[in-house]
């Protein structure tokens, strides 16, 4: 789905530098949450994906690292969906 946005002339190249600044703000933030995902596979020797679908499946109980590994990959995942989206707009 697309949408117009109408802007006045003068305020596109402010809207440019705001799209800018938060692609660099989530690409910084992605490749921390990817150093934080790595840490975790190499400690627990496991990829993100297979822990996830054990995380689920209630096979890794309750400690907190499992929360927070997976509060990280969820994070990771929906940073990657808002650059992606960002970088298929168009001024």
């Amino acid at each position: 789905m697309q949408t117009i946005l109408t802007l006045e002339q003068e305020a596109v190249p402010i809207v440019k530098s705001s799209l800018v600044l938060k692609h660099k703000a989530l690409e910084f933030n992605l490749d921390r949450y990817q150093k934080r995902l790595t840490a975790f596979e190499k400690k627990h020797k496991m990829t993100s994906e297979k822990f996830k679908k054990k995380f689920i499946a209630g096979e890794m109980g309750d400690d907190q690292e499992w929360f927070d590994w997976e509060f990280i990959l969820d994070a990771y995942q929906e940073t990657k969906r808002q650059l992606d989206l960002l970088d298929n707009v168009r001024l």
